[in-house]
């Protein structure tokens, strides 16, 4: 998180002379009211000139390049007019703009129109002003991405920004999350094989009827094949247990039932296999902070989580075989039906990005005065959208026992039983929304300091939180500071 603090003690007054600046005497000739000894700026002069009040250069990095080269190192003055380039400060060069065609302080402001950050002051301890200058960074571009008007860096000191008028670009939305997709549903039972004779002389000499084959699973959990039936006196088997753990349905007894057909009940019909266990459903991610930290001199939106992925249904367990018949012939029983399979699990709602910050001035481990001046917060970034987690997929149905043949094929032998039904698959979790983007004019990170006399600090419009089905963003903050204190 963002930490330190800042102070609203004086800073050290530099005037539009550059007699502060340790590189330009008291005794230095005066062109107007200005040194002639400085490298002057204009948006109408050529960077392969000298950098004279006469002939000045065009751009303000190439203005610091010159006055950083001298020795003594010079002050830079900037005439009035936009300068849309990043300023990359140098110690103990200062700038000072707002001076209109003859060199003298208008009304006509001087505005660095830069990336983000704009303007950046990192492992400056010489004294080093910026003085008299509208800044303004650049919209964020990429998803999250923040906007920065001036970052002070490196253990820097002994900055000041004096009399500017600093307001950040739109910090980007977070990136939406994704959504998760239904799981696939359980295959159904296959119906077992009816019953038949199996036996010499006027019956019927019949192959055993076949079990129903469990429902698939594109995930694993298939149902139990039904259990084959029994011949005669010979019961019919188990059901096959269910992936997942559903037991199959108990075979019935053999020797038939008493009349033609069998009852629908009785020991002699295979038993229902088990029901499937349906999956566990996943949890949901939580939704992102109001504000998330800096890393490095980056910083890092808070995100939604993702959500957790629920596990798939169990495969219902396999009907038992019926029972065989001993009536005039030796007949099957029917076979046992197939298990139904067993739901796969959704896939996963991701997390909605968090949304960028937009911040005027931030000093990281750094100690600045701010005097005279107004800083505004921009319009941070909104969090992004939590992904909605995939369903579970629907169970597969229960594979029936096998059909009663008729008087001359299977006049007593038992039922099969039919499969048990598949469980459902688990429902994902959806990600969380991302955190709003915070707005503030200044940000204080690690040992920062911030001294701002005579200066309003203003925040922006903070980002709004990102939506989720069901854990939103927070939004983000508006404040005039963010890790800062002021005494």
């Amino acid at each position: 998180m963002l930490g330190a603090c800042a102070k609203g003690g004086a800073g050290g007054a530099v005037d539009a002379s550059g007699g502060d600046d340790g590189n330009t005497g008291p005794d230095a000739a005066l062109c107007g009211t200005l040194p002639c000894d400085a490298i002057y700026v204009a948006t109408t002069g050529t960077d392969g000139a000298p950098g004279t009040m006469a002939a000045p250069v065009k751009t303000i990095g190439q203005g610091i390049a010159k006055a950083f080269a001298a020795s003594p190192r010079k002050a830079v003055f900037v005439a009035a007019g936009s300068y849309a380039e990043t300023v990359t400060m140098k110690a103990g060069v200062s700038l000072y703009g707002g001076f209109d065609a003859t060199w003298t302080r208008g009304t006509t402001p001087t505005t660095i129109a830069g990336g983000s950050p704009a303007v950046v002051f990192d492992q400056i301890t010489d004294g080093t002003t910026l003085d008299t200058f509208t800044i303004t960074s650049a919209d964020a571009t990429t998803a999250g991405g923040s906007s920065i008007g001036v970052l002070v860096t490196g253990h820097s000191k002994n900055i000041v920004l004096a009399t500017v008028t600093v307001t950040p670009g739109a910090g980007a939305a977070g990136t939406p999350g994704g959504d998760g997709v239904n799981g696939a549903n359980g295959g159904p039972g296959i119906v077992g094989q009816k019953g038949v004779e199996d036996s010499s002389g006027f019956c019927s000499s019949n192959p055993r009827p076949v079990y129903g084959a469990g429902g698939t699973s594109a995930c694993g959990r298939p149902g139990g094949h039904g259990g084959f039936p029994g011949n005669g006196n010979s019961g019919g088997d188990t059901g096959e247990i269910g992936t997942g753990g559903a037991g199959g349905g108990a075979g019935g007894a053999g020797g038939g039932g008493p009349s033609s057909p069998p009852p629908t009940t009785g020991p002699w019909n295979g038993a229902v296999g088990g029901t499937g266990i349906p999956g566990d459903d996943g949890v949901s991610g939580s939704g992102g902070m109001s504000i998330g930290a800096f890393a490095g001199t980056m910083y890092v939106p808070s995100d939604g989580a993702s959500g957790t992925v629920g596990t798939a249904g169990g495969g219902g367990g396999g009907g038992g075989g019926g029972g065989g018949g001993t009536t005039s012939c030796d007949s099957y029983g029917s076979a046992g039906g197939g298990g139904g399979a067993g739901g796969c699990a959704g896939t996963i709602g991701t997390g909605g990005g968090g949304g960028g910050a937009s911040v005027a001035v931030v000093s990281i481990d750094s100690a600045i005065t701010v005097k005279s001046s107004k800083v505004s917060g921009g319009h941070a970034g909104d969090g992004g959208r939590g992904g909605t987690g995939g369903g579970g997929g629907s169970a597969g149905g229960s594979g029936p026992g096998g059909p009663y043949s008729n008087t001359s094929e299977q006049d007593d032998a038992g039922f099969g039983g039919a499969g048990g039904v598949g469980g459902k698959g688990g429902a994902a979790g959806s990600g969380g929304g991302g955190g709003g983007g915070p707005s503030a004019a200044v940000a204080c990170v690690g040992t920062a300091t911030i001294a701002i006399p005579q200066s309003t600090l203003i925040g922006g419009i903070a980002g709004a939180a990102g939506p989720s089905a069901v854990n939103a963003g927070a939004a983000g903050v508006s404040s005039r500071a963010i890790g800062c204190s002021f005494f």
